[in-house]
C-alpha cells in the first residue's frame, strides 16, 4: 500500500520550555568559572564501614558526576565515584587499597583531587590511592552539589551515606599533598575553597556565599554542628532554584516519580506526585502552577512512616466540613508487613501536611474484600445526604471489581459491598470516578486505562460501548481533575528510557452518545511561545516522504499544527507525519479513513513500515481534519480535531 507521509503544515510553534531557561541563583559573589581541576574534601564520622556506595559529597551536572564514595566497588574502600565509573579506579586496583576501620566516633578526612588526567585520593592528609583517567570532566559553576548522596537523576536517588559530616569543602583547584596535609575543619586555607559547609550555624548554607542554600531532604538534620545522615533517605541538595517546566514535567528533587493527582484552589494548581528512587516510593512530592501548564518543583511534602516498606498512591479532597474546619484531606497507602492499608493526612494550605494517627487507618473489610489484597487510593465524589462516596483499588472476595465506601467527615471510612462489574468489565486499579450528566464514569487501569459506565454510584459498571480503551501505549493511571471551568484528566507518560513524566492536562468530554473522550484542553494554548512559519510540503515520489526545510531540536518542546485530508476508502494512500531519527529511519504516524491512526517505525525512504499500535477512537471525522503533535525528546502526543488519539 502506498503511504504518503505528508505534513501539510500550516505553521509550527516552537515551545521553548521554561526548563531550558537559564536560572538565576540567589547566591552572591564574584563571577564563577567552570570547575575543571578540583578538590572534593570532607571530614566525616562513618557510622557503617560496610555500607556500599554512599557518597560524602557529589558534584553533578546532568547525568554526570564526580563524588567521594565508600565501598561501591569493593567493601570498605574509598573511591572517586563517577558516572558509569568513567573516572573511577578499577575494582582490582581498589582491592589493594586499605579498608576503612574508623568507627562512628572517629573523625576522618577524605578527599578526591582531580588534576587533569590524574586523580588522587587522600585520607587524613596522606595519599590513599592515585591513578590516571582518560578524560576529565569539567562542571558548570552552577552544577548541583549533593551531601550524603551519590547520584540524583533520571534513575532516581542512589547512594545514601550513613554517618555524620563535620565539614565539606569544594576547591576549584587540584590541591597538592602539602596543602592537603595542612587542612583542618574550621580553619582557613590557602587557596580558599569556592564552597564550604560547616553546619555550625544549624544550616547547610555555603560559608563562601557562592552556592545557593542547601535543602534538607528525607531525614537529614543537623545536631551539634554536624550533618546527620541515616543512609536511607537523608541528604542535602545544593542547587539553583528549580526552573519551571512546560510540557511533560519531571521533578528534579524527588529522585523518581510515578502516579500523579491534582487539586485546584484559589487560582493555584497543586500537583501531587508519588515519588522515590528506583520505584521504591518513599513519599509524596508537590509541584505548583498558576495556569496548569508551567510547573515549579516544591520537593517532598510527606514521607512514608518509619518501618514502612513503601508508600502507595492517593488523592486529595476538601473536608466535608470545610466551611468550619478549613481543612483538606490527603489519602495514601502504606505497606506494613504483608498488608497494604490506607492512611490520611490533613492540611490548611495544601502544602504543609500533618499525618493523622493510626486510629484513622482504613483496613480491608473481610466481609467483601480479601484481607491481604490491594487497598489503595481513595477517590471521592459527593454523597447524597452529605459526606462522601469513595472508590479505590481493592480485591473483592468474588469476581472483578474495586473498593467502594462512604465517609461523613472524609477521614473515617466505612467499606461497603463492592459494585458489580458486568458484561466483561475487567478487574483493575481504580483511577477515578465522576458523575457526568446522569451517568457515572470510572477510569480503570487494566493493562491500559479503560472506561466503565454505570447509572448509579453503586453500579453495576459496564464497559463503555465506544472508546473503551481511553489511554494506552506509554501512558498510565489517569485521574479526573475537577476545576471551576470544567472537568480535566491527568496522567503520567513513560519515555523509551523509562523516565516518568507528568503529561499535559486533557479535557474530559462526554459526547451526545454518552461516550467519554479526552480532548485538547484550551489551557494548553499557553504551551505555545514562538510561532515559526513552515512552507507547505508536497508528497514526493517514489519515497512518499516530504521533509520540511528546517530542523527542530527535540530536546526543546514543540507543538506542531496543520491539516490532513483523510482517505475516503481503505485502499487509498494513507497520509501522516514522519519524525526523522538517526540511521535513515524514523517514526511514522499514519492516518486512515475515519481517523484510524497507526504508529510505528519506518525507513527513511518511506518503506518498511511496521505498526506498533493502532488507535480507532470510533468517532466521525470530516474529510479534512486538524492535527496537533506535541513532541519533547522521545515523548509524543497526537490529536485529530482536538481528540486525543495517542500518547
Amino acid at each position: 500500500m502506498k503511504r504518503c507521509l505528508l505534513p501539510v503544515l500550516a505553521w509550527l510553534v516552537a515551545t521553548l520550555a521554561c526548563a531550558v531557561d537559564t536560572p538565576q541563583t540567589a547566591a552572591a559573589g564574584p563571577p564563577r568559572r567552570a570547575i575543571g581541576d578540583k578538590t572534593l574534601v570532607a571530614w566525616v564520622y562513618p557510622a557503617n564501614t560496610t555500607q556500599r556506595g554512599g557518597s560524602l559529597v557529589t558534584l553533578q551536572e546532568g547525568e554526570d558526576f564526580d563524588a567521594v564514595v565508600l565501598g561501591e566497588r569493593v567493601p570498605g574502600r574509598w573511591m572517586a565515584g563517577s558516572d558509569f565509573f568513567r573516572r573511577t579506579q578499577s575494582e582490582v586496583e581498589q582491592t589493594a587499597n586499605a579498608a576503612e576501620t574508623a568507627g562512628a566516633k572517629t573523625l576522618v578526612q577524605i578527599a578526591a583531587v582531580y588534576a587533569g588526567n590524574h586523580v588522587t585520593i587522600f585520607r587524613d592528609g596522606k595519599p590513599y590511592a592515585a591513578y590516571r583517567i582518560e578524560r576529565p570532566r569539567a562542571f558548570a559553576p552552577d552544577a548541583t552539589i549533593l551531601l550524603g548522596l551519590r547520584y540524583l537523576g533520571n534513575m532516581g536517588a542512589i547512594g545514601f551515606f550513613q554517618g555524620a559530616l563535620e565539614e565539606v569543602r569544594l576547591y576549584d583547584a587540584a590541591l597538592d599533598a602539602k596543602t592537603m596535609a595542612s587542612l583542618a575543619p574550621n580553619r582557613a586555607s590557602d587557596p580558599r575553597p569556592i564552597g564550604l559547609w560547616s553546619f555550625e550555624d544549624g544550616t547547610a548554607n555555603d560559608s563562601m556565599k557562592r552556592f545557593p542554600p542547601g535543602q534538607f531532604m528525607g531525614g537529614a538534620r543537623i545536631a551539634d554542628g554536624r550533618l546527620l545522615l541515616n543512609g536511607k533517605d537523608a541528604f542535602v541538595m545544593i542547587a539553583p532554584p528549580p526552573a519551571p517546566q512546560r510540557m511533560f514535567f519531571q521533578s528534579r528533587a524527588l529522585g523518581g516519580q510515578w502516579d500523579t493527582w491534582l487539586y485546584y484552589h484559589q487560582g493555584v494548581y497543586y500537583l501531587y506526585i508519588l515519588a522515590g528512587p528506583g520505584g521504591a516510593w518513599q513519599g509524596i512530592g508537590l509541584a505548583t502552577s498558576p495556569d496548569g501548564v508551567c510547573w515549579t518543583d516544591r520537593g517532598f511534602v510527606l514521607r512514608k512512616a518509619e518501618g514502612v516498606t513503601w508508600l502507595g498512591t492517593g488523592s486529595t479532597w476538601k473536608s466535608p466540613q470545610y466551611e468550619k474546619d478549613k481543612k483538606f484531606v490527603l489519602n495514601f497507602s502504606e505497606w506494613r508487613g504483608d498488608r497494604q492499608t490506607i492512611f490520611f493526612a490533613e492540611s490548611k494550605d495544601l502544602v504543609h501536611w500533618t499525618r493523622l494517627g493510626n486510629d484513622f487507618e482504613f483496613r480491608q473489610d473481610a466481609r467483601w474484600y480479601k484481607p491481604n489484597g490491594r487497598w489503595d487510593c481513595i477517590y471521592t465524589i459527593p454523597r447524597e445526604g452529605g459526606g462522601l462516596f469513595g472508590y479505590w483499588t481493592a480485591d473483592p472476595l468474588h469476581g472483578p471489581g474495586v473498593g467502594f465506601g462512604q465517609s461523613i467527615d472524609g477521614v473515617r471510612w466505612e467499606a461497603l459491598k463492592p459494585p458489580d462489574f458486568v458484561d466483561g468489565a475487567p478487574h483493575g486499579e481504580c483511577g477515578a470516578l465522576e458523575r457526568i450528566g446522569e451517568k457515572y464514569y470510572m477510569m480503570l487501569g487494566a493493562g491500559n486505562m479503560k472506561t466503565l459506565v454505570a447509572d448509579r454510584p453503586q453500579g453495576p459498571f459496564r464497559p463503555a460501548k465506544k472508546n473503551f480503551v481511553l489511554l494506552s501505549g506509554g501512558t498510565y493511571f489517569s485521574r479526573f481533575f475537577p476545576t471551576p471551568t470544567g472537568l480535566l484528566v491527568n496522567h503520567h507518560s513513560i519515555s523509551r528510557d523509562r523516565g516518568v513524566f507528568f503529561a499535559p492536562l486533557k479535557k474530559a468530554v462526554v459526547d451526545g452518545e454518552g461516550t467519554l473522550r479526552l480532548m485538547w484542553w484550551e489551557g494548553n494554548e499557553k504551551l505555545k511561545r514562538r510561532p515559526v512559519a513552515v512552507r507547505s510540503a508536497q508528497c514526493v515520489e517514489p519515497a512518499g516522504i516530504a521533509m520540511l526545510d528546517g530542523a527542530f531540536d527535540a530536546a526543546s518542546a514543540l507543538v506542531v499544527e496543520g491539516r490532513i485530508r483523510l482517505p475516503a476508502k481503505a485502499d487509498e494512500p494513507l497520509c501522516g507525519l514522519y519524525i526523522e531519527q538517526p540511521a535513515a529511519s524514523g517514526t511514522a504516524i499514519l492516518v486512515g479513513p475515519n481517523g484510524v491512526t497507526q504508529f510505528g517505525a519506518i525507513q527513511g525512504d518511506g518503506k518498511g513500515f511496521k505498526a506498533d499500535d493502532r488507535v480507532d477512537r470510533q468517532t466521525a471525522f470530516g474529510p479534512t481534519v486538524a492535527f496537533r503533535l506535541l513532541w519533547k525528546r522521545s515523548l509524543v502526543e497526537f490529536y485529530l480535531d482536538d481528540h486525543l488519539i495517542q500518547c
